[in-house]
């Protein structure tokens, strides 16, 4: 019965894998183009490269992996008024589970126009959309069985039938979303955001069966007031729904400017978000010339006590911006 019971543990593991959520950043804001297509050039600059690492579980076999990498910039800026912006980008995400036993690869390209609604930018809506293609892939030869088991780990050859085909899916998808962002004189900005991906459901199959990818449903927002000659109080919030997973994120970071020479400077950032019935995400983060790098931590609360020893989630995020235009009318966040 127990090698029965191991099948049928692997068979609903990886079910749950190819129908869960999608793989999502505690860093939301730092991964601009997976959390909304709008985001698409929503900085101040002529180019952004962003990337971001996730170790979820990293304890309990690697259970998930995830990292993302993109770049998107604004086009025909001479050719538009200050106060609108047509940008594209482009982004690859790559979702490893159960140390790639699933393995599923996104390549993404994004557009987005932005329409400034007055002639200094401080109220604008964009709209941005994205197609996606990908594939998902399950790796049975990855699997481990009880009657592999030996006083020295898992080294014999196993003797169950798995029988699996189609475990190789190529996976085509739209994404859409808007943002509304409104500026003052002072320097005060906030935003609000939101996003449906998945507008094709596609199909992935896995283990002789189909599985829908479910609409995921995004409300997003936050923004920034300075509080001083060299600090800003930046906060963001995140609130999801795909299918019967739901999550909210929200919180906030401070940061301090210091001014080097004249062409330098760094940026201190430190700050908590805050995943309901979840996590505790403490966050810090250095910015020198435009180059920001992040880190956080998932500190579990969970009241699930015997799987929260396992839940130790480390993030890295970097944020690379070119040519920053001081002038641009454009209000962009950061968080």
């Amino acid at each position: 019965m127990l090698k029965y019971n191991t099948i049928l543990l692997l068979l609903i593991t990886t079910g749950l894998c190819a129908t869960a959520q999608d793989a999502n950043f505690s860093q939301f804001y730092a991964s601009p183009l997976t959390l909304n297509p709008a985001n698409t050039g929503n900085f101040n600059g002529s180019l952004r490269l962003a990337g971001n690492f996730r170790n979820q579980w990293a304890s309990f076999n690697n259970a998930f992996s995830t990292a993302t990498f993109s770049v998107d910039a604004p086009i025909l800026v001479t050719k538009m008024p200050a106060y609108n912006r047509l940008s594209v980008g482009l982004s690859a995400l790559t979702d490893q589970s159960g140390n790639g036993l699933l393995k599923q690869n996104y390549l993404a390209g994004s557009f987005a126009f932005k329409k400034g609604f007055d002639e200094l930018a401080n109220h604008s809506l964009t709209l941005g959309f994205q197609a996606s293609y990908g594939n998902s892939n399950f790796n049975s030869s990855l699997a481990k069985f009880e009657d592999q088991l030996t006083p020295g780990g898992f080294s014999l050859t196993t003797s169950e039938p798995l029988q699996i085909s189609n475990t190789y899916k190529k996976i085509v998808d739209i994404n859409s979303g808007l943002i509304y962002t409104a500026s003052n004189e002072n320097g005060r900005s906030l935003y609000i955001g939101a996003a449906v991906n998945h507008l094709l459901e596609p199909a992935t199959s896995t283990l002789n069966a189909d599985y829908y990818i479910k609409r995921r449903y995004t409300v997003h927002g936050g923004g920034y007031f300075p509080m001083g000659a060299n600090t800003t109080f930046h906060t963001s919030f995140q609130c999801q729904q795909q299918g019967d997973y739901r999550e909210i994120i929200l919180g906030g970071a401070a940061s301090y400017y210091i001014a080097g020479r004249a062409t330098s400077y760094y940026e201190l950032y430190l700050g908590t978000w805050l995943r309901n019935n979840d996590a505790i995400i403490p966050y810090i983060g250095v910015e020198y010339n435009l180059l920001r790098i992040g880190f956080s931590y998932d500190i579990n609360y969970s009241s699930d006590k015997t799987a929260g020893a396992y839940y130790r989630t480390a993030e890295f995020s970097i944020i690379q911006l070119f040519n920053n235009n001081k002038t641009n009318l454009i209000k962009c966040p950061k968080f």
